[in-house]
């Protein structure tokens, strides 16, 4: 085995997705009743807690270290506000996308559960679903997608590899067919502004951003709130047509890509100019050589031009041995998947 670190990574992610298979079986089941100590033992314990220690412990790294492996890294007020107009820009392509999708899927049979009623929903009961399906996800799935499987994994693995496998991870660990291809492309998109960013932060904030307004659009079409009625009512206009409804979500994608784009661009120039300050900063404090600065500075430039500032990794080849949790992860989550697709089928 050529390197362990990637062997235990993948280990780690394995046993994240056996026990969230086996929460998900023991509802299905009716054991386990409790929608709220579900989603706690599944996003507290099961992506955050248990990997967290298991990395921990495996990589024989203190907690400071193991959150600074996943790209637990400060950003400026700047970035934040240019990841929270990330967040809103991705909801809006993840719509579009999760509806094509679906439209699919419902050309070969398949049928979705019908939603819960939320007639009966108060405020206090719509906080705790803000709590359970926004906060908790935000932060919890992606310190084990975007923390561990990219941002830790990158140390030892090639950056597009990573970049790829945790997309498809995070899309195949939602175990049904429905939400699997736009949570793969959400991954994705989210994965390229961590590592534009440098920083776990900007796609965690994305993630609770398309959480909230799904479910802020969701309850507000039932509950006749005014943004989600004005919203549902312009998408009903262009549902009246076909051909119209097509052309409008061509349109919006590519919009909406370019908008993402130029966004993920401005993330990178705040990212540069924060390595600036701190090269500037070791420089003047003789922490660098003149040289040592220059080869900084010549990364940082490489950044502006959008070209990687990170020195890849050279191709390794696939080594059965070093990878066979992550392609246990990925059969399991694929047959689990597709269950569920020929159930919506059936």
């Amino acid at each position: 085995m050529k390197n362990k670190n990637i062997f235990k990574i993948n280990l780690i992610y394995f046993v994240a997705i056996c026990l969230v298979a086996t929460i998900f079986a023991l509802g299905y089941l009716g054991i386990l009743k409790n929608d709220t100590l579900t989603s706690f033992l599944i996003q507290i314990v099961v992506m955050f807690a248990i990997p967290l220690l298991m990395y921990s412990l495996l990589m024989k790294k203190n907690l400071k270290e193991t959150f600074r492996d996943c790209g637990f890294k400060s950003i400026s007020k700047k970035m934040l506000l240019i990841s929270l107009a990330l967040g809103v820009v991705l909801y809006f392509i993840n719509s579009f996308v999760a509806d094509a999708f679906y439209g699919v899927l419902t050309i070969f049979g398949y049928e979705s559960l019908p939603s819960n009623s939320v007639s009966t929903f108060n405020y206090s009961t719509l906080f705790k679903e803000f709590v359970l399906s926004c906060i908790l996800p935000g932060f919890c799935e992606e310190f084990l997608h975007r923390g561990i499987m990219l941002n830790a994994n990158k140390k030892y693995n090639n950056t597009k590899f990573c970049l790829i496998i945790s997309s498809v991870l995070f899309g195949l660990t939602h175990l049904n067919i429905r939400q699997f291809f736009y949570a793969t492309i959400l991954g994705a998109l989210m994965g390229i502004v961590s590592l534009a960013s440098n920083s776990i932060f900007p796609a965690m904030i994305i993630h609770f951003m398309n959480n909230f307004l799904s479910n802020y659009f969701f309850y507000g079409s039932q509950l006749d709130w005014p943004v989600a009625r004005f919203i549902n009512f312009i998408t009903n206009i262009f549902m009246e047509n076909v051909l119209i409804y097509l052309t409008y979500t061509i349109v919006g994608v590519i919009l909406l890509l370019m908008l993402y784009s130029f966004l993920v661009k401005l993330l990178m120039q705040e990212r540069a100019k924060k390595e600036i300050k701190v090269v500037m900063k070791e420089l003047e404090m003789e922490k660098l050589t003149l040289a040592e600065a220059q080869v900084k500075f010549q990364e940082i430039n490489k950044l502006l031009e959008y070209k990687s500032n990170n020195s890849e990794k050279p191709k390794i080849k696939f080594c059965l041995r070093e990878n066979i949790f992550l392609i246990s992860s990925i059969v399991l989550g694929t047959l689990i998947t597709i269950s569920s697709f020929i159930w919506g089928v059936i």
